[in-house]
């Protein structure tokens, strides 16, 4: 791939996105993107100096469909959810109590735009 960074040219829904960059440009399938939008300029504030734009994380994906300019990402992160699960008779108006489980679920991408930024993870 360039030095260019590849961008999402299409937002099918929160879990994939289509990139700008397919199989002319090296990608491969399973490659992983770090996908983020460009920010405000930070500065220093000391010296003033410009720090360089800051990075506003979207999420993380992996090549799941490549073609010759585009490729689809999919999310690949997971979070752990609560889940509480009723444990006896419930009644109308209580029940004997809950357990507690634990279940990994795909996480989405952070409000994924058109134009945001897909930096390419080693």
């Amino acid at each position: 791939m360039s030095e260019q960074f590849a961008k999402v040219a299409k937002v099918i829904d929160s879990y994939r996105v289509v990139i700008n960059r397919g199989s002319r440009d090296n990608i491969k399938t399973g490659d992983r993107f770090l996908v983020f939008q460009i920010g405000e300029e930070i500065l220093d504030p000391d010296t003033k100096e410009s720090l360089g734009n800051v990075e506003i994380i979207k999420g993380k994906g992996k090549v799941i469909h490549l073609q010759e300019k585009m490729a689809t990402i999919e999310t690949y992160e997971t979070e752990k959810i609560k889940i509480q699960l009723s444990r006896g008779l419930i009644s109308s108006a209580w029940a004997l109590g809950y357990d507690t489980e634990y279940d990994n679920v795909q996480k989405s991408f952070n409000d994924p735009q058109l134009g945001d930024v897909a930096k390419k993870l080693e």
